[in-house]
């Protein structure tokens, strides 16, 4: 699974499990309706949104490095298999996550517009039912009360210029009735609960696909109700008037409304505030403070094993070792690399440059193929001999060609402390059972392709008997990945990972190799003859060959690309007595497949 959406998902699992673990302390201890109560709601919220941020992330062990390394993508001019489009699954989701994401913000906007439209429209309170100046004096004197034919229960929103919208019903009210409802609605304005009521339903437009989310928002709202029930309460002592008032007018008309912004009333919130308006239970700070201490305390654990059992992980880099040294991937994603070692010989002498060096991947992501097109020679082969054991991700669209750029620093270039790891080998002797698997030495990036394709974990038990179709699962993920057995306090444990260093079992026989890099190479070159028939037609061009140079530097086989047929024949034989410097490949010399351009050109 991509490594991204491994995290998203990790930090969803978390918050349901923080969610789901606080709602169930919040009922064991009780907690009373309070503005303490909507405090711990709020944090429990605030505490989802940061959980990245408050546990520490699993990181793979970067490989040794002395060289910075920039990856891209090519393709050969000569490769005629067309492109392809396809659209991984990762891609798929990320538009459902944004476009889930834009229509709930679409929907916030067409509410705020509602609103503005709503407030337009609506009139002032009559002078003879608005009795409530004293109250609003006291309250919030800002407020301004309107009356508006397009809501069913008050609405209260707005920070500069806050405004009460009243339905039509409300005329029809009682005088005691009104009082009560106008009391909550400027207690509204007072506490500024509408710019919080904004800032959740961002919240819940970033997690719209998540239902702990909108359960704990929903828990927020009702709690912030009935706290503000408890102040109208307490403002007008009036407590059966106010239950009044709330029955009122949920026996109005109901219609879903796009507002954000506090409702007087929610049909599904009525019974819960009905229930504490009734009850009524007021605690002391003394006895409140015990439960609440005792929810609060459990948030350190119940954050800790959340951590622990859906950790989140940190994408597999390479960072500034003691030489100074810094690795840097571009779009294509390495699942594991061995280190690139500084040559001794180049370091002393100072030498420093960026190594270009094209590659070819097989359908698993490994390098089979790599040429070092440019650079100083000096630090050609550490690079090759390093990318030929490199593995890249197939998840992230690389094609089967890369081109990267390996850049050596002499001036930070040092000789690193420390030593490798010993290399990994097979146990001579294995017990019956194999009782837990050490993941150590495999990159992060490993984890997830080895569980879903070999079903082995951290925790995996299994029979010696199946240890080689294991390992043969193993290769198949990554021919890279060795095992082996050790004891481990009378436990028998396998190890699985990549060794520090490694060479290629097949390096490859041939390898491909730019024009221009390959003319560098020219030892000995033929000028064509200028045919005279073409001469006297007028003939002039270029002729294209692709050519193969054997590892003894001669010219083995010429392919006509282009050119007119005039020409070719010229340009072919002298083509054929060219003579190469070997290319070396490991130190062995290898057979290369480049292009050779031959210019034909009459003088004016």
């Amino acid at each position: 699974m991509n490594l991204y959406w491994s995290n998203l998902l990790a930090w969803c699992v978390q918050i349901a499990i923080v969610v789901a673990v606080c709602a169930a302390v919040s009922r064991l201890f009780r907690l009373p309706v309070s503005r303490a109560r909507l405090w711990y709601w709020h944090i429990i919220l605030l505490i989802c949104l940061a959980l990245p941020l408050l546990q520490p992330w699993a990181k793979s062990a970067p490989g040794a490095s002395n060289v910075s390394v920039v990856t891209g993508q090519f393709r050969l001019a000569a490769d005629p298999a067309p492109a392809h489009v396809v659209i991984s699954w990762p891609v798929v989701a990320l538009a459902v996550l944004i476009s889930g994401i834009g229509l709930r913000l679409l929907w916030l906007g067409l509410g705020l517009a509602h609103l503005r439209r709503y407030r337009a429209t609506a009139l002032p309170l009559e002078q003879a039912d608005d009795g409530f100046a004293d109250m609003r004096l006291t309250i919030a004197p800002e407020a301004e009360i309107l009356i508006s034919g397009n809501i069913a229960s008050p609405v209260t929103f707005g920070l500069r210029r806050p405004v009460i919208l009243l339905p039509d019903g409300f005329a029809g009210l009682s005088v005691a009735e009104r009082a009560s409802i106008v009391c909550h609605e400027l207690i509204h304005i007072r506490r500024h609960d509408w710019a919080i009521a904004i800032a959740e339903e961002l919240v819940r437009s970033i997690f719209w696909f998540h239902p702990a989310i909108w359960w704990l928002l929903g828990q927020i709202q009702l709690t912030r109700e009935q706290v503000v029930d408890q102040e109208v309460i307490r403002c007008t002592g009036d407590r059966n008037r106010y239950l009044d008032a709330l029955l009122a007018i949920a026996s109005l008309r109901f219609s879903a409304d796009l507002a954000p912004a506090p409702l007087f009333l929610k049909k599904h919130h009525l019974r819960q505030r009905v229930e504490s308006i009734v009850s009524g239970v007021t605690m002391t700070k003394r006895n409140l403070l015990l439960p609440l201490a005792a929810a609060f305390a459990t948030l350190p654990v119940v954050i800790g094993i959340a951590a622990w059992q859906f950790p989140l992980r940190a994408a597999p880099q390479e960072a500034v070792d003691d030489s100074g040294v810094e690795v840097q991937l571009g779009a294509a994603k390495l699942l594991h690399r061995t280190g690139i070692p500084y040559p001794e010989l180049a370091r002393a002498k100072h030498i420093s440059g960026t190594i270009q060096v094209n590659l070819t991947l097989n359908d698993k992501g490994e390098v089979t193929d790599a040429v070092a097109v440019s650079g100083p020679q000096e630090l050609r082969r550490p690079v090759i001999q390093s990318v030929l054991n490199w593995h890249f991700s197939q998840d992230s669209g690389s094609t089967p060609d890369l081109q990267i750029a390996v850049h050596f620093d002499a001036a930070k270039g040092a000789v690193p402390k420390g030593s490798p790891p010993p290399a990994l080998s097979p146990a001579l002797k294995l017990p019956r059972t194999i009782e837990g698997v050490n993941l150590d030495r495999l990159p992060t990036a490993l984890w997830d392709k080895v569980a879903e394709s070999c079903g082995l974990t951290a925790t995996s038990t299994l029979p010696t008997d199946d240890l080689p179709a294991l390992e043969a699962c193993l290769r198949n993920v990554d021919d890279h990945i060795r095992t082996q057995a050790y004891t481990d306090h009378g436990k028998f444990t396998l190890m699985v990972g990549i060794p520090a260093a490694q060479q290629p079992a097949n390096p490859p026989k041939s390898i491909r190799v730019g024009g221009n890099v390959q003319a560098a190479n020219i030892l000995q070159k033929v000028t064509p003859k200028y045919p005279p028939e073409a001469k006297q037609a007028r003939v002039q061009g270029t002729v294209r060959f692709t050519a193969t140079i054997g590892p003894d530097g001669l010219v083995k086989n010429l392919d006509v690309v282009s050119g007119d047929p005039m020409l070719v024949g010229a340009a072919m034989d002298a083509v054929k007595q060219w003579v190469y410097k070997p290319t070396l490949l490991n130190g062995n010399p290898v057979e290369v497949i480049t292009t050779i351009d031959i210019n034909f050109t009459l003088n004016q």
